[in-house]
């Protein structure tokens, strides 16, 4: 009797996808979703206004879990788009201005770049997951290329580089790269370098110096800078994107139910960590910072347990208030139960100011209008002035005061 071996399903890419396929969002030009924000959504450009993104997504969460080519999943979509209206070229509404304009729907070609990037980006994060559980034993990272004549140049000259798996260069030269991009990292031990080295083989340990292009998103406006070779939305890890984003989701996980105190210690936990610590020096995502305690919820009117810091705010903290270390950062859990006072400043944002070691600290903390998520949206040092000038302004409230403590 023959006995057929199957392939085993890739676990940790079907869990990074399964955490995106969560939230469908559509768009009308890839440069509405920008870089990390991949990470927890799924979208596709020009979906905007047509019933199609669970369609695809199923259809590529099927693709995934059963190992079927770029042909099989067009296949079985097309039909399905083409009821819908979403196939070939047609003029459509963008949302953001509202002109009309002709666009490229459904065809084989969109999606098999459909196809491609989301299956590379599920597997990047799958493979992150895996650099992280043995990064103990396996603490190197290879960049490896398919050298052939599709091989990009600038991709060509990173084949072989051998970093850290900490190391910041991997916050942007991090397979996919771009659009089509082949290019994987792989996970080694010091005797692996060791035995690639006496058989020959010629490795990098210092990575090539970068150089810049501009790029205008077209949607914002935004001027941003990204390195030659990567195309741009892609100067990121979408690795290790996809998996903080799992693991943003089991601290959510874990903290549902749980008293306050295992909630400040869960994100306690996240912001001691060294990941928090890239998210303060190259924000992608967005990281749980506070515990959202009792009085804190009530303030806010919000049904959640922590307030997360987004990589949107990290961004403007690093430009407005480059003071702030990570020591500062690492002070954001306490602020709830150690705060001197906290005050509500209009219907969604709370006030905590605490004084610490004879410096006031002053965090903002707003909810979402939907009332089911709250951010911290600014961390700064702040006077007793101000202070008192904030207790002054017409609608503060105030909602605990420890200063006679």
């Amino acid at each position: 009797m023959a006995v057929v071996l199957k392939p085993l399903a890739p676990v940790d890419a079907i869990a990074a996808f399964e955490l995106r396929k969560g939230n469908l969002a559509e768009t009308f030009s890839w440069q509405d979703f920008w870089q990390e924000e991949h990470a927890t959504s799924f979208t596709v450009a020009k979906s905007a206004g047509f019933d199609i993104l669970k369609d695809i997504s199923d259809a590529f969460e099927r693709a995934l879990k059963e190992g079927r080519t770029p042909a099989e999943f067009a296949r079985s979509l097309r039909p399905v788009l083409e009821a819908k209206g979403w196939w070939g070229k047609k003029l459509v509404e963008d949302p953001l201005t509202g002109e009309i304009r002709p666009a490229q729907l459904g065809s084989a070609r969109r999606l098999q770049t459909v196809f491609d990037a989301n299956m590379r980006t599920s597997y990047a994060a799958g493979h992150w997951a895996g650099f992280e559980r043995n990064r103990k034993s396996r603490p190197f990272l290879r960049y490896v290329c398919l050298l052939d004549d599709r091989t990009r140049p600038a991709h060509r000259a990173r084949h072989n580089l051998v970093l850290p798996i900490d190391h910041p260069y991997w916050e942007m030269w991090a397979p996919p790269c771009g659009w089509n991009c082949r290019c994987t990292l792989q996970s080694l031990s010091q005797r692996d370098i060791d035995r690639l080295l006496a058989e020959g083989e010629k490795l990098q340990f210092e990575p090539p110096q970068d150089t810049y292009r501009n790029f205008v998103n077209s949607r914002t406006g935004e001027i941003v800078r990204v390195p030659d070779g990567i195309d741009p939305g892609w100067a990121y890890n979408p690795g290790r994107a996809g998996y903080e984003a799992r693991v943003n989701k089991a601290v959510a996980e874990k903290i549902s139910g749980a008293s306050p105190e295992l909630v400040t210690a869960a994100v306690e936990e996240r912001v001691s960590s060294s990941a928090f610590e890239r998210f303060v020096r190259r924000p992608q995502g967005a990281m749980p910072v506070m515990p959202i305690s009792p009085e804190l919820a009530g303030a806010l009117g919000v049904d959640a347990r922590v307030a997360l810091l987004s990589a949107e705010t990290m961004v403007k903290q690093l430009a407005r208030h480059p003071e702030m270390t990570i020591e500062d950062y690492r002070l954001l859990p306490a602020m709830p139960a150690k705060a001197t006072l906290a005050v509500t400043d209009g219907p969604l944002s709370v006030v905590l100011i605490r004084l610490t070691g004879g410096r006031w600290l002053h965090a903002v903390v707003k909810s979402t209008k939907s009332r089911k998520a709250a951010f911290l949206t600014s961390y700064r040092f702040t006077s007793e002035d101000r202070v008192l000038k904030l207790l002054a302004r017409d609608g503060v409230r105030i909602v605990l005061d420890r200063r006679e403590d």
